[in-house]
C-alpha cells in the first residue's frame, strides 16, 4: 500500500513539473495578445485623434468658398490713368473666360497631364514619382497635382513636412469636392507665383509682355506655363535666363504635343521661333505728395489690408500730366533758387578759403565739394549754415475743389513733409485781397482813392513806419492800380479804414483758420496761412463766390466694383456773386499791368487774376492766381525760414512754375473769361480823378460797380471845377461841410 501511495506521488510530482512552463507560455501569449491589442486599440486611438486634430487644422468649407486673394490696390488720375499702385504680392484678378484656352492646356500639359481624371491627388502619379526618385536615387519628381499646389499656395506653408504634405493631401480632396475644375484652373492661374514679383497670369503677362493675359499668343502662353516650376530661373525678362527659359519653353511645347494640343507640325515651327518678350517698365510713380495723402486716407479709413491686398481701384483727382510738368517747373526753380542760398552760404562763412578752394570751383562742383566736408560745415553757427531751399505748388479746379496738382516739397524721399497742405508761413501782399474784399463790401469802389503817403503807426511795440516795397510813394492812387502796385501803405489804411476785426471776419469765412492779429500789419501778411488754404480761398473769387472745399478722391471701388464711397461736394457761399466778380476784376489788373505782368510773356495768356506775396527778409515768395477753371498756388522760401536772397520776390520765385503748372492744366479748355453777374454796372471813368467821366475829360477808362453805387461826375474837367475844393481827405480828420450838390456822396474819392 504504501509502495502505491509512494508510487502514485512520484508520478503526481512528476506531471506537475511539465505542465509549470506550460502555464507560463500560456500567460505570456495571453499577455502578449493583450498588450497587442493594447497597442492596436492605441494606435487606432491615436491615429483617430491625430486624423481630428488633421482635420480640425484643415480649411473649413467657408474659407474654402471664400478664398480672398491678395490684390494690388490702384490709384487713377483724373483721365484714368494708373499713376500708383498698392500692394504687397502684385496681383490682378482675371475670369477664366478671359485666360487663353492655350495658356490653360499648357498649364495642364506641364504641370498635371491627369487634371481632369483626378479627385485631388493622383495615385498613379504618385506611385510612379516614387519609382522614378527609387530609380534615380534622390529627388527627381514631383506628383502634386494642380490642385495639391493651389492647396499649399493658399492655405499652407511650404515646408516639407510629412504632416503638410498629408494635410496638403486632404486640402485637395477638399477643394475637389468645393469647386469645379474650370473654377480650379481660375483660383490657380490668378494666384501662382510668376517670378518678378508678380501673382497671376494677368501680372505675369503685364511684367513680361506689356499687355493683357487675353492678349497673349501660343509662344507667350508657353513660356507663361514654364515659369511655374522656378520663376526666378525662368523669368524671361532678364537675358541672362534666355537659353534656360528657351529650353523650357519647349519642353512646355513637347508636353502639349504628346497632349495632343498641337501636332507634330505646329510644334515644330514653334520650337523654332524667337521668344517674345517686351517687359514693361516698373510703374513710374506719379504726385508722390499726393499718393501719399490717398494712402494715408484709404489706410485710415479702411485700414493697411483692404488697402495693399484688397484690390481697391481708387478713382482721383490729379491731372498727371500737369503734375508732370509742375514737378519738372519746381526741380528748375529749386535749382535756380538753391544757387543764390549757395552763394549766401559762401559769402557768409568764406568756407571755400577754409578748405582751399576757389569760390568760383566750389559754387560750380557744389553738391559734391560740400558732401566731401559737411561734418566740418555742420559745426558753423545756425544763422551761417546752408539752407535747402523749398517750395510747394497747389492746383485746385474752381469748380469743383478737385486737386488737380501737388507738390508738398522738393524731394519725397527726403522729406515727406507736405508743405502744401501743411506748412503755415506768412503771405505778405498775398494777403491784401481778403482786406480789398471786406472794403468792397464797406462801401469801397475799384476806383475808390487813397492818399499813399508816409504814415506813423501806434503799436503795442511802439512806432511802426511801415513802407512800400520799392520805398516810392503814389500821392492819391485808386484801388486797383493800388492793388495792382501792391502798395502796402494803401492796404494799411484801407484795413484801418474798414476795421481790422472786419478783415480778419472776412478772412476767416474764406478759409484762413490759423492766428490773426488785430494789428495794422496784417494788411500786408502779418499773419500765417497754409498753401491749400490761400488758393482755395483765391478759387472763391473765381467761382462767383462759392468755396469748395478741396477734395482728392473721387470714387474708390472694391474688387467686386462695389462703390465703397464717391465724393459727396461741401461748398457754402462767403461772397456775394458781384464781389466776387469785382475781386476778379481787380485781380486781372495783376496779371496785365502789376507784379504779375510777366505771366503772358511767359507763354500764358488766358484771362487770369492772381497776387504775389513776399515777405520781410524775403523768406517767402508767393504767387497765387486762378482763372475762371482753375486756381494754383505756388510758395518758395526755406523750412528755417530764412531769407532766400536780396530781390527774390513772388515774381522771381513763384511765377515761372505756376505758369508751367497752369499750362497743361488747360490744355483741351476752352478759353473762359469771369463771367460778369446781374447787379454789376460799367462806367466810363476819368482816369485822372476816377470819378464818372465828362465829354471834356482827356483820358478815360471803363470800371466796374456794384448797379446801386452813385458815382459823380468828374470834378477836374469839368466847367468850374477845381480839384483842390474836392477832395475828401479821408484819413486826416473831419472835413468841412461841401457846399457843392455835387459833393453830396465822396464815396468814390478817398485820400
Amino acid at each position: 500500500m504504501e509502495k502505491k501511495l509512494s508510487s502514485l506521488l512520484a508520478e503526481s510530482s512528476g506531471d506537475s513539473g511539465k505542465t509549470e512552463p506550460n502555464r507560463v507560455r500560456g500567460k505570456f501569449w495571453i499577455t502578449l495578445i493583450y498588450f497587442t491589442l493594447f497597442c492596436i486599440v492605441f494606435a487606432a486611438a491615436s491615429g483617430s485623434w491625430f486624423l481630428y486634430r488633421l482635420y480640425q487644422s484643415l480649411p473649413t468649407l467657408n474659407q474654402m468658398q471664400n478664398i480672398e486673394q491678395k490684390l494690388v490696390s490702384k490709384v487713377l488720375g483724373k483721365d484714368g490713368t494708373l499713376i500708383h499702385e498698392f500692394s504687397i504680392e502684385r496681383r490682378f484678378w482675371v475670369s477664366i473666360d478671359k485666360i487663353p484656352q492655350d495658356l490653360q492646356n499648357a498649364l495642364i500639359a506641364i504641370e498635371d497631364r491627369r487634371f481632369y481624371r483626378h479627385w485631388g491627388i493622383d495615385i498613379k502619379r504618385i506611385i510612379g514619382a516614387v519609382l522614378v526618385n527609387v530609380l534615380r536615387g534622390g529627388y527627381a519628381q514631383g506628383a502634386s497635382t494642380i490642385t495639391q499646389q493651389l492647396a499649399r499656395n493658399v492655405y499652407l506653408t511650404a515646408d516639407a513636412s510629412m504632416i503638410r504634405k498629408i494635410r496638403e493631401a486632404l486640402t485637395a480632396i477638399q477643394l475637389e469636392s468645393c469647386f469645379t475644375k474650370r473654377e480650379i484652373l481660375e483660383l490657380y492661374l490668378n494666384q501662382v507665383y510668376l517670378g518678378a514679383g508678380v501673382y497671376g497670369v494677368e501680372a505675369a503677362s503685364e511684367r513680361y509682355f506689356s499687355k493683357h493675359v487675353s492678349e497673349l499668343n501660343l509662344n507667350e502662353c508657353t513660356m507663361i506655363a514654364g515659369l511655374i516650376q522656378t520663376p526666378e530661373k525662368y523669368r524671361p525678362d532678364k537675358k541672362a535666363n534666355l537659353n534656360r527659359m528657351t529650353k523650357r519653353r519647349n519642353e512646355v511645347i513637347k508636353a502639349m504635343r504628346v497632349m495632343k494640343f498641337m501636332d507634330a507640325a505646329a510644334a515644330k515651327a514653334l520650337m523654332d521661333e524667337p521668344l517674345s518678350v517686351n517687359p514693361k517698365k516698373s510703374v513710374a510713380s506719379v504726385g508722390s505728395y499726393f499718393t501719399e495723402m490717398v494712402r494715408k486716407y484709404v489706410a485710415d479709413k479702411y485700414g493697411d489690408d483692404l488697402l495693399y491686398n484688397g484690390g481697391l481701384t481708387i478713382h482721383t483727382t490729379l491731372d498727371p500730366v500737369a503734375q508732370d510738368s509742375a514737378e519738372h517747373a519746381l526741380q528748375q526753380q529749386i535749382s535756380s533758387l538753391q544757387k543764390r542760398l549757395n552763394r549766401i552760404f559762401l559769402d557768409s562763412t568764406n568756407a571755400h578759403e577754409t578748405i582751399k578752394v576757389s569760390r568760383q570751383k566750389f559754387l560750380d562742383n557744389f553738391d559734391s565739394i560740400y558732401a566731401l566736408h559737411e561734418d566740418e560745415f555742420s559745426k558753423y553757427p545756425d544763422s551761417v549754415k546752408l539752407r535747402k531751399a523749398q517750395m510747394s505748388v497747389i492746383a485746385l479746379d474752381v469748380n469743383s475743389g478737385a486737386i488737380r496738382v501737388i507738390i508738398g516739397g522738393r524731394d519725397f524721399t527726403e522729406s515727406k513733409f507736405n508743405r502744401a497742405l501743411y506748412s503755415r508761413r506768412q503771405p505778405g501782399s498775398a494777403f491784401k485781397p481778403f482786406v480789398y474784399t471786406a472794403a468792397l463790401e464797406n462801401g469801397f469802389t475799384p476806383a475808390s482813392v487813397v492818399l499813399d503817403q508816409p504814415i506813423t503807426l501806434m503799436t503795442p511795440e511802439g512806432e511802426w513806419r511801415p513802407e512800400n516795397y520799392d520805398k516810392s510813394f503814389y500821392g492819391p492812387i485808386a484801388l486797383r492800380p493800388a492793388l495792382a502796385k501792391s502798395v502796402n501803405l494803401v492796404a494799411i489804411q484801407v484795413l484801418n479804414k474798414v476795421g481790422v476785426n472786419v478783415v480778419i471776419e472776412y478772412a476767416r469765412r474764406m478759409g484762413l483758420k490759423h492766428t490773426m492779429n488785430p494789428v495794422p500789419s496784417l494788411a500786408i501778411g502779418a499773419c500765417e496761412a497754409t498753401p491749400i488754404e490761400l488758393t482755395s480761398a483765391y478759387a472763391i473769387f473765381a467761382n462767383g463766390g462759392i468755396w469748395k472745399k478741396p477734395y482728392s478722391i473721387e470714387k474708390i471701388v472694391d474688387r467686386n466694383g462695389r462703390i465703397l464711397e464717391s465724393h459727396v461736394p461741401e461748398e457754402r457761399e462767403v461772397l456775394s456773386a458781384q464781389t466776387a466778380f469785382l475781386m476778379s476784376s481787380l485781380l486781372r489788373s495783376v496779371v496785365c499791368c502789376g507784379t504779375g505782368a510777366s505771366i503772358p510773356g511767359l507763354g500764358f495768356n488766358r484771362p487770369a487774376g492772381g497776387k504775389t506775396g513776399t515777405t520781410n527778409d524775403y523768406s517767402d515768395a508767393w504767387f497765387v492766381g486762378f482763372t475762371p477753371q482753375i486756381a494754383c498756388g505756388v510758395w518758395a522760401g526755406v523750412d528755417e525760414r530764412r531769407s532766400l536772397g536780396r530781390g527774390v520776390t513772388g515774381t522771381q520765385a513763384a511765377i515761372p512754375t505756376w505758369v508751367k503748372t497752369m499750362i497743361p492744366l488747360h490744355k483741351g479748355l476752352p478759353v473762359k473769361d469771369f463771367t460778369r453777374p446781374a447787379g454789376i454796372k460799367t462806367e466810363s471813368i476819368c482816369k485822372e480823378s476816377h470819378l464818372k467821366a465828362l465829354p471834356s475829360c482827356p483820358k478815360t477808362e471803363i470800371e466796374f460797380f456794384f448797379s446801386e453805387t452813385e458815382i459823380d461826375s468828374c470834378d477836374i474837367h469839368g466847367p468850374g471845377r477845381r480839384r483842390d475844393e474836392n477832395m475828401i481827405k479821408l484819413f486826416s480828420g473831419p472835413q468841412p461841410k461841401k457846399k457843392s450838390p455835387a459833393e453830396k456822396k465822396k464815396k468814390n474819392l478817398m485820400f
